[in-house]
């Protein structure tokens, strides 16, 4: 394909970027004033560093200082830009590990001063490179090219290896800027016993320790055995294996659990599915386009005049639309009857649920989930009523599939559950006649 042109913009449409990204700012300054506290807070203190570094003239120490700045960029980078919303918490701790790591650790001698400083740092790099990994999973399958269903053990164990893959090519970091740069990365360590087959006196194959009393090096006595590195990479693995596991296995239990729990959604990023980019036509196929399955998605969607959501869809009526896709679309409720009413409907004419056709069911259902998992994380609503009806006896206004979100919050006073009365059927026979359970396999469950 040609490469398009990049389009310029006017001094005008500079200048109303400029103000919405400053009114964005300040929005997300004011909901989340801790997370705006701590940039605040570290990157002065990274610069009032780097100019100490400058009048000693530690130039590394500088270098590390800006390295700090563009690093604690990007988790920024990764919600504006990727569109994935990095919780809070999480947010803020690798903007304290960045800190603990560059300034605290290099420059400051954290590693040398404090014994486990390097372990916790370890530790806690394999605890969030796990959940990472885990996000990576359920971005995967919230894409609009692929649909990916994993077990939550399946999901665990991905996390793991990404963990410690993700550990694994840090050592090789460490292990080149030693060779190569001659570093001191993979911190040595003083042995204070060999352990080995070659000091076996007899030649057998059986390990022989021997204690390190003195060694000189070069006319230089050494208080023990040098080992270059092998014990700080082992040990770094080891403590990342550990942060892996611990939260490989709780990412396993919250995805069990369907997505209950407060402590795991503080470290699993998600995708802004609401601001995803709407496919072009003219696009190459990527993760944001959807798959044609067959020749009659590819053509448009069957409407009907005399319906108004079908004129909706075609652009004859207006709407003020909330979500849309290929398939659906989703619009505020004209009605006003509760702040938020959605209306969620196939782009293509289905009548209701008894005669839609499976897969128009299923896109519907997931554009209805991910818009209520949108209200509730993120824009602040406590819950979500989903309502439908289906034929003219349900009281069916529209004779056009649909589904009503209505977002909730604690106390606000709305009543959407219908007050049905009470009756005296017997319960009995009403399961024989509406179970859809045929006698034989009722038989064998009993």
């Amino acid at each position: 394909m040609p490469k398009k042109k990049k389009v310029k913009l006017t001094k005008e449409e500079k200048r109303q970027r400029a103000l919405e990204e400053r009114a964005r700012a300040k929005k997300e300054i004011k909901e989340h004033p801790m997370l705006f506290g701590t940039y605040v807070v570290l990157r002065a203190l990274v610069i009032a560093v780097m100019v100490l570094q400058i009048t000693n003239r530690e130039w590394y120490d500088v270098f590390l200082c800006g390295l700090t700045l563009i690093l604690f960029l990007i988790p920024s980078f990764v919600e504006r830009r990727l569109h994935i919303d990095v919780p809070n918490v999480l947010e803020v701790i690798i903007l304290l590990f960045i800190f603990s790591a560059e300034i605290l650790g290099e420059i400051q001698e954290y590693y040398l001063i404090i014994p486990f400083w390097d372990t916790i740092l370890h530790t806690l790099n394999g605890f969030l490179m796990a959940a990472i990994g885990i996000a990576m999973v359920d971005i995967l399958n919230r894409s609009r090219k692929f649909r990916i269903r994993l077990s939550p053990v399946f999901v665990a164990v991905v996390a793991f290896c990404f963990s410690m893959t993700i550990g694994v090519l840090w050592e090789f970091f460490e292990y080149g800027m030693d060779i190569f740069f001659h570093m001191d990365m993979q911190k040595d360590t003083y042995i204070p016993a060999v352990t080995s087959v070659l000091l076996n006196p007899d030649g057998r194959n059986a390990a022989v320790t021997v204690p390190v009393e003195s060694i000189v090096i070069n006319g230089q006595p050494w208080p023990g055995y040098i080992d270059i590195g092998l014990h700080d990479t082992m040990k770094d693995l080891l403590v990342n294996f550990i942060g892996a596991v611990v939260f490989s296995l709780i990412g396993m239990l919250y995805i069990m659990g369907r997505g209950r729990g407060k402590f795991a959604p503080n470290f699993i990023p998600r995708l802004k599915e609401h601001e995803l980019p709407a496919p072009k036509p003219e696009d190459e196929p990527n993760l944001l386009t959807p798959i044609l399955l067959s020749q009659e998605e590819k053509s448009a969607p069957h409407t009907q005049q005399d319906c108004v959501f079908c004129r909706i869809v075609a652009g004859e009526a207006p709407c003020y639309k909330i979500y849309e896709d290929d398939f659906i679309l989703a619009f505020l409720d004209i009605a006003m009857d509760a702040p938020g009413h959605t209306v969620v409907i196939p782009k293509q004419h289905e009548g209701d649920l008894f005669t839609s056709a499976p897969e128009t069911t299923a896109r519907l259902m997931d554009a209805v989930r991910r818009i209520s998992r949108h209200y509730v994380e993120d824009c602040g609503y406590d819950g979500v009523n989903v309502l439908n009806a289906s034929g003219t006896a349900a009281q069916q206004s529209v004779p056009h599939l649909h589904f009503h979100i209505i977002p909730r919050r604690e106390e606000d006073g709305l009543n959407t559950w219908p007050e049905l009365g009470h009756h005296e059927s017997d319960l009995k026979a009403m399961q024989e006649k509406l179970t859809m359970i045929k006698p034989e396999e009722k038989t064998g469950k009993e």
